[in-house]
């Protein structure tokens, strides 16, 4: 009995040391105890407003709080699996060895995430259908519409995850641009609730939220799903050639980042560092 303490007591000790050495490692870092402390911070404070806004109505596209969140779960599983899938794929510490295979970079990313983006589809399918004919959603689709949110929303979040990679193949850590971009999105950008509610706290705080490129994401998708919304109406082309802004001008800018970032690394001689 008195060696089977003891040996807990040794490998109490040896756990408390690994845990008071990645304690010495995080705090060591001292951008990165900012940063994730402001983004459980936002977390947080976007989840919170959410609780206060569940179960309304949502005006801004004529449907109900279900419908609305059930939208986000079709851009969670169509578009967002492209953008977290070329950040997991390709990376600092395995783009070196992608480029070692001779295979073209594009080739070799479409490839990595065609399972995953498949996987995500076949999963929907039985969420979709679930909302529809069990919680009652309501979709009216414009399939036109939601075509052309795809593309858009796909531009936008591609450009941001190659800024993202550009960064990192020289800084090895995140930036802190699409860190600020991200970290905001969850507040600003109408993930679960629609950005209008923002002005019952800050009159006006909402207008910020259109300055965020994934705020056009959600937005579009959900004209396109909840109001089956035309892109012969006047009104909607205009939304559309709003989110196509921040697309025309992200995705060039993203791969100028990424290729310079992918030179610098070549040069410097740390492409295969993290």
């Amino acid at each position: 009995m008195a060696d089977k303490v003891l040996r807990l007591s040794i490998s109490l000790r040896q756990i408390m040391a690994f845990a008071k050495r990645d304690f010495k490692d995080w705090k060591t870092y001292k951008t990165q105890v900012i940063t994730q402390l402001i983004t459980i911070a936002i977390g947080i404070l976007s989840w919170a407003i959410n609780a206060l806004y569940r179960n309304r109505p949502v005006p801004e596209y004529d449907t109900d709080y279900i419908s609305f969140l059930v939208v986000g779960l079709v851009i969670g599983n169509l578009v967002m699996p492209i953008s977290q899938g070329i950040e997991r794929r390709l990376n600092p510490w395995t783009l070196e060895n992608i480029i070692m295979t001779g295979i073209p970079i594009p080739i070799f990313v479409i490839g990595q995430i065609a399972w995953p983006y498949m996987f995500s589809l076949i999963t929907f399918i039985p969420q979709l259908l679930i909302g529809i004919f069990w919680f009652g959603v309501n979709l009216r689709i414009n399939p036109i519409s939601t075509f052309f949110a795809f593309i858009v929303s796909a531009m936008i979040l591609l450009g941001l995850s190659m800024i993202s990679i550009g960064f990192r193949l020289v800084t090895k850590s995140t930036d802190p641009i699409t860190w600020t971009v991200n970290t905001l999105q969850q507040l600003l950008a109408g993930i679960s609730f629609p950005v209008q509610f923002l002005d019952n706290f800050i009159p006006g705080i909402s207008q910020l939220s259109w300055f965020l490129p994934q705020t056009w994401v959600y937005h579009l998708w959900r004209l396109a799903m909840l109001k089956a919304a035309s892109i012969m109406d006047p009104a909607i082309t205009l939304e559309f050639l709003k989110g196509s802004i921040f697309a025309v001008f992200l995705f060039p800018i993203g791969y100028r980042v990424f290729k310079w970032g992918l030179n610098r690394a070549k040069r410097d001689g740390t492409l295969g560092w993290f």
